[in-house]
């Protein structure tokens, strides 16, 4: 099954499969979408009372214009930078589910009104490697008097259980296209230029009474060339065993480490799956 690596970025991959079915290559798709696991804040302990401002002296209500419940979620949704040979599941870790550096990262958010609470002021308690990615998030904003002090708690996991693990974003498969141009009778030049100009992403030109494709790859499989050609001169084919795999991360994982994970987690199924149809007598 040979993979063609198109465009590599750190949060985004695009590469074509070839020689896989559909069922194959959408296994893939799915793995990355439920199955690639990282880290994500899951309880937050909200401080409850006054909060008193040690320099100024002022007191503080602790409370925000959001239910707590809502300003949790929010944390949960936060990226953190996760390093699976670093971090593991609880179920999975020595400490048996304790708790402890190899399963969960402590975080702590004390803001003090007027102010917008963003993703940066969740600092961690320890290695400042772990830092919230995208600092300029908003959470909530706090009025005058208002105060969030909290202590959040992130754990490995991944989107089976909830959406907040979901590391891989606008994971799409399609086959690969094919565009067959041929000219047919009564299909003047007239129709031809209209073809060309239908294509929303201009891969199509007409040039000397002839027309061409450019870079079949990017096709849609939108139709509207084949709609605006009523002679039938151009038609879409799809690929059955070449097919285009793309996504992008949250950046909790880089692109290549998510799809590294999903291949050796899928050779890991089939080799048990292998295992277990040998052993039925």
């Amino acid at each position: 099954m040979p993979v063609v690596l198109g465009d590599l970025k750190p949060r985004s991959v695009s590469l074509e499969v070839e020689g896989a079915t559909a069922s194959q290559v959408n296994a893939i798709r799915r793995t990355l979408l439920s199955d690639v696991p990282k880290l994500a804040i899951e309880d937050v302990e909200f401080h409850l009372g006054p909060i008193r401002d040690e320099a100024t002296g002022k007191d503080y209500d602790s409370s925000t214009s959001m239910f707590d419940e809502a300003v949790a979620l929010r944390l949960g949704l936060l990226p953190i930078p996760t390093d699976l040979s670093q971090f593991r599941r609880k179920s999975e870790c020595t400490c048996g589910g304790a708790g402890c550096p190899n399963c969960q990262v402590m975080y702590s958010v004390d803001k003090k009104g007027p102010c917008t609470v963003y993703a940066k002021d969740v600092v961690p308690l320890g290695d400042a490697g772990l830092a919230i990615l995208e600092p300029d998030v908003p959470i909530v904003r706090l009025g005058a008097r208002q105060a969030l002090l909290a202590y959040a708690t992130a754990i490995v996991g991944s989107a089976r259980d909830h959406a907040k693990w979901q590391v891989a974003h606008g994971v799409g498969m399609f086959p690969r296209p094919h565009v067959r141009i041929a000219r047919k009778e009564g299909c003047s030049d007239a129709c031809l230029k209209r073809t060309a100009a239908s294509c929303p992403v201009n891969i199509l030109e007409f040039a000397g009474g002839k027309l061409t494709c450019t870079d079949e790859t990017k096709c849609i499989y939108c139709g509207a060339c084949e709609a605006s050609d009523e002679h039938g001169s151009i038609r879409i084919e799809p690929d059955d065993e070449k097919f285009f795999l793309k996504f992008e991360t949250d950046g909790s994982l880089s692109a290549r480490e998510a799809l590294r994970y999903t291949l050796k987690q899928l050779k890991g199924r089939f080799e048990d799956l292998r295992e277990s149809i040998q052993a039925i007598p």
